[in-house]
């Protein structure tokens, strides 16, 4: 029984994998609200019941990715073996998050897309706003510790979080509308600003 536990777990990743990839490409080539969960699955080549069994609602598989994406960052960050800055780390984790966008097809043109559907769409965008939220306490924490603060009683900490992620996703936004520049460059640009301004309470 144990023995087919990995492999039923692998199955379980893909085919949920499956969905998400089918959700955010009709989502960038119709638009949210006029795809339906039973034209995901269907692209899937899933049931739709399948679908209902890894997501409760639209909203849910719309920002999953979202949500693989920071568990992913909350592990990267709360790792105890990390030995760089919260700016180091911060930096190198955009120059990742980027270059598998640009190994995805249409990886890029495909995330412009999507924020452009689905930004404005108060179901999704509140469940955005949530993940936002918690990227923002993660960099608080991470600042705190480097800063040597305490991240609840010291206001530094949440101050640098805030116009660290704050800049990073207005970053994002002109480059859905606009994509006229290169978006690492923009990202680290708007990175190394921040770190000028309160690098120096890094304490090593």
């Amino acid at each position: 029984m144990n023995a087919h536990y990995p492999l039923r777990e692998r199955r379980k990743r893909q085919t949920r994998m499956a969905l998400i990839d089918a959700a955010l490409d009709l989502f960038s080539e119709k638009g949210y609200e006029d795809t339906t969960l039973e034209q995901i699955a269907d692209h899937a080549g899933l049931h739709v019941q399948t679908l209902y069994r890894h997501f409760p609602s639209k909203p849910h598989l719309a920002t999953a990715a979202d949500q693989d994406r920071l568990d992913e960052f909350t592990a990267a960050i709360q790792n105890p073996d990390r030995t760089t800055t919260t700016f180091e780390f911060w930096r190198e984790w955009i120059q990742l998050s980027v270059q598998r966008l640009r190994e995805q097809t249409e990886g890029l043109d495909r995330y412009r897309q999507l924020i452009r559907r689905t930004g404005e769409l108060p179901t999704v965008s509140t469940r955005i706003v949530m993940i936002s939220y918690k990227y923002e306490r993660l960099l608080t924490e991470s600042f705190a510790a480097d800063f040597h603060l305490d991240p609840d009683e010291d206001r530094l900490p949440r101050l640098v979080a805030c116009m660290l992620w704050g800049a990073n996703a207005e970053v994002a936004r002109r480059y859905a509308l606009e994509g006229d520049f290169d978006f690492i460059e923009e990202a680290l640009a708007v990175a190394n600003a921040v770190d000028e301004l309160f690098g120096h309470y890094v304490k090593r």
